[in-house]
């Protein structure tokens, strides 16, 4: 509900910008609509075909599947591994809790564990192609790796304090 509520004062918000440059100059609020339109159509199909990929590997990459696989590995190339396994799952933390949950039960490391999560949030190599277009190459690839060399720190701190 604080969600739906939150939604609507930005769209009113929103509402009253356009209006107040209706009455300001026509002509400028006439292309910034036009651009807007053309944006927000370019972007609802990447974060639709973002959504569907998400939905597929969620669908077929069941959490024992991921499980099995994060077990088999320990110490610095488990979290390597749980580091890119986590980074091409990507999704809600949520979602991914259910997977660290199975890791812990089944006797996974908690440093596996940590860099699967942190990871599953950081990084998004779905995501990649809608940051790098709008955010610029650059930052896309340090925002990415400073995230993949730091998961890597905080796996190691979380199993030495865990």
């Amino acid at each position: 509900m604080q969600n739906l509520i939150m939604g609507l004062v930005l769209f009113v918000f929103t509402l009253s910008l356009y209006l107040f440059y209706f009455r300001k100059d026509k002509s400028k609020l006439s292309k910034t609509f036009k651009k807007s339109i053309k944006m927000f159509i370019q972007n609802s199909i990447r974060i639709f075909a973002i959504f569907v990929i998400i939905g597929l590997l969620e669908k077929f990459l069941s959490k024992e599947a991921v499980g099995n696989f994060l077990l088999k590995f320990s110490g610095l190339k488990g979290i390597i591994l749980g580091d890119l396994v986590g980074a091409i799952m990507m999704g809600p933390i949520a979602s991914g809790y259910p997977i660290a949950k199975y890791l812990f039960e089944h006797g996974a490391e908690v440093c596996v564990v940590s860099a699967f999560l942190l990871s599953w949030v950081m990084i998004g190599t779905i995501s990649i192609p809608l940051e790098y277009k709008d955010l610029g190459k650059r930052f896309t690839i340090t925002r990415n790796l400073l995230a993949f060399f730091s998961i890597i720190v905080l796996a190691l701190i979380m199993e030495v304090l865990l």
